[in-house]
C-alpha cells in the first residue's frame, strides 16, 4: 500500500553553517537595537530638565525665562515689604 519514501540525507556541515550565518545576523541585529535604544536614552536625558517641581534630582541648571520670573517676583516682595514698612512709618508719624 504504502512504499517507503526516502528522505534526502541533508549534509550536518551546511546546517551547522546556516545557523551560524542566522546566529550572527541576530547578533548584529541585537547590537543595532542596543545602540539605537542607549543613544536615543541618552538624547532624552540630555534633553530633560530636572530641576522642576518635587523631583528628586536637580541639575542646576535654570533657563533665562525662569530666572526673570524669580526676579520679577523677588523684586515684587521687596516692594510690597518697602510699602508696607513706608506705610508703618507714616501710621508712627500721624499717631504722634
Amino acid at each position: 500500500m504504502s512504499e517507503a519514501v526516502d528522505s534526502p540525507q541533508i549534509d550536518p556541515d551546511l546546517i551547522q553553517k546556516a545557523q551560524k550565518r542566522r546566529n550572527v545576523w541576530l547578533a548584529w541585529a541585537l547590537v543595532a537595537f542596543v545602540v539605537i535604544v542607549g543613544v536615543s536614552t541618552a538624547l532624552r536625558i540630555q534633553q530633560t530638565d530636572f530641576s522642576g517641581g518635587d523631583r528628586l534630582y536637580f541639575s542646576g541648571y535654570m533657563d533665562e525665562a525662569a530666572k526673570e520670573k524669580a526676579d520679577r517676583e523677588a523684586m515684587a516682595r521687596a516692594e510690597a515689604l518697602a510699602a508696607e514698612q513706608a506705610a508703618a512709618t507714616e501710621e508712627q508719624v500721624s499717631d504722634e
